[in-house]
């Protein structure tokens, strides 16, 4: 599910960036055009640095050595983020799980793996963990499962943006990066759209926050009529069954990205947990059947239609 805002004035422009395998869509006030520039640099430079699928990149280095890996600062503190959010959801998010999804074949050959197959990646994922050396700003995989950054570093990448655009003292912007929004200067309305018909869900009121969608609508396929799509329990090793879409907004992205997608692959329960153990963040969560859960914080920014 995209976010999107819904109007712009003359004294803005945007751009779009590819990266992170998504749309990355800046808006800034015109005077900071120069600045599109710069913000190309970076969505390039930290997409070669954390995608896995790239044999230049750090996170590819982290899953095939063998030994320590130094790293620059914005990775080593994204991947201790990324284990410690890791930490705090119970594992509900898994920085891990890149074998899994493998296995499920994503994004490119996607297919229902044996029992045995899910069975084994999580025996693995379990044996497995990232060491960090923080006087040499290194880490060393121990283990067989392969280190996957895709739940965290488009709202991580987002919030490094944020940073610079109020370093060169931007009052007003926009980022989206492919659902991972953040918004600051003005109440920007972003649509949050319905997971099974077209249109809108409903409206949020972003200033100075950020908000990520998860959803089972553009990565999915569907198999004697089930659909399957990416986002997986790391403890079932099957897509999570009991929400069809998840917004979350938060003050980071980091933490905005990391719960729709822990959320997105968990339960009730565990939405129950997130709810206490993350008592600032708002909840948008619409179940299979249809009913949406507003949290109360979510009701107070969502604007629109509450009915399925």
């Amino acid at each position: 599910m995209l976010f999107f805002p819904l109007f712009f004035r003359d004294a803005f422009v945007r751009q779009t960036f590819l990266g992170f395998d998504t749309f990355v869509e800046v808006t800034l006030p015109r005077r900071y055009a120069f600045l599109f520039s710069e913000i190309d640099v970076l969505v390039r430079r930290y997409d070669a640095l954390w995608n896995r699928f790239s044999s230049q990149s750090l996170v590819h280095r982290i899953n095939t050595a063998s030994s320590w890996v130094p790293l620059d600062e914005e990775t080593f503190n994204l991947l201790k983020e990324a284990f410690a959010l890791s930490q705090k959801t119970r594992g509900m998010f898994c920085p891990l799980i890149g074998g899994l999804v493998d296995l499920w074949g994503f994004p490119r050959t996607p297919r229902v793996p044996e029992p045995w197959e899910i069975a084994r990646e999580l025996q693995v994922i379990r044996e497995s963990t990232i060491m960090f050396d923080e006087r040499e700003r290194s880490v060393l995989r121990r283990g067989g499962a392969q280190l996957d950054l895709g739940g965290i570093a488009k709202g991580y990448f987002v919030d490094l943006l944020t940073q610079l655009l109020r370093e060169r003292n931007v009052g007003s912007f926009l980022i989206n990066a492919g659902g991972t929004v953040s918004g600051l200067g003005r109440v920007w309305k972003v649509g949050v759209l319905h997971p099974r018909r077209a249109g809108l869900l409903g409206r949020i009121a972003v200033n100075g926050l950020c908000v990520s969608t998860s959803a089972d609508t553009f990565r999915f396929f569907e198999v004697d009529g089930k659909r399957y799509h990416h986002i997986l329990n790391p403890q079932s090793g099957y897509p999570g069954s009991t929400f069809v879409s998840v917004t979350v907004v938060a003050s980071r992205g980091t933490v905005a990205d990391v719960l729709s997608t822990a959320l997105m692959a968990g339960d009730e329960s565990f939405l129950a947990q997130v709810l206490q153990e993350f008592p600032d963040v708002a909840v948008l969560a619409v179940r299979k059947d249809g009913e949406i859960f507003f949290s109360p914080k979510m009701q107070e920014i969502f604007e629109g239609n509450r009915e399925p």
